[in-house]
């Protein structure tokens, strides 16, 4: 027999005594305290709360590491985007310049600065990936969680010199074509 089927089975038959008059025993805290018992949770209903809130915390945790996973790809992604973009116009600009100082290299000086922001801006980027690395390793340690949080900041800060290089590479690049060439 059930913890509740014996309680409820109690309190009926406590009920009947004091229904025939009898009330030598406190009947109603009697009552009262079956009352609790048969509404208390059974151990099986505890069991099953706690395999829930394990199930639960799981779950959580498993999504929290997929969403660390999108995130370190994301930055991934980020640092090639910055690397292709001022790699690539630094290769672009160097090609042009090179073609231009085949024919005349008085003007091809003229472009030559273009070329820096791109580069700086690839310098940043490859500085980047580097600082990515020590951010994660130092978060990885509970001493250095702070050191850690302080490089993901300075990551951020590159990220965003990469890419304000290359914007700078534009604008000198798109003056210096605008301006037409020397003559």
């Amino acid at each position: 027999m059930a913890t509740k089927d014996f309680a409820q089975s109690l309190k009926t038959t406590i009920e009947g005594i004091k229904a025939d008059g009898t009330n030598s025993i406190e009947c109603d805290n009697l009552i009262a305290f079956l009352d609790q018992v048969i509404t208390s949770p059974q151990p099986d209903e505890h069991e099953q709360y706690r395999q829930d809130l394990a199930r639960h915390a799981e779950m959580k945790h498993a999504s929290d590491l997929e969403m660390f996973k999108s995130v370190i790809d994301a930055g991934q992604n980020a640092i090639k985007g910055s690397m292709l973009l001022n790699g690539g116009a630094a290769i672009a600009m160097l090609a042009f310049i090179g073609n231009l100082a085949d024919k005349d290299a008085a003007r091809a000086m003229h472009f030559a600065s273009t070329i820096v922001p791109f580069a700086v801006g690839a310098l940043f980027a490859g500085m980047l990936s580097g600082a990515t690395y020590l951010s994660q390793w130092l978060y990885a340690h509970e001493k250095t969680e702070k050191a850690g949080f302080v490089m993901n900041l300075v990551c951020i800060a590159l990220g965003l010199a990469s890419y304000g290089t290359f914007i700078w590479g534009l604008a000198e690049a798109y003056d210096k074509i605008s301006g037409g060439l020397p003559q």
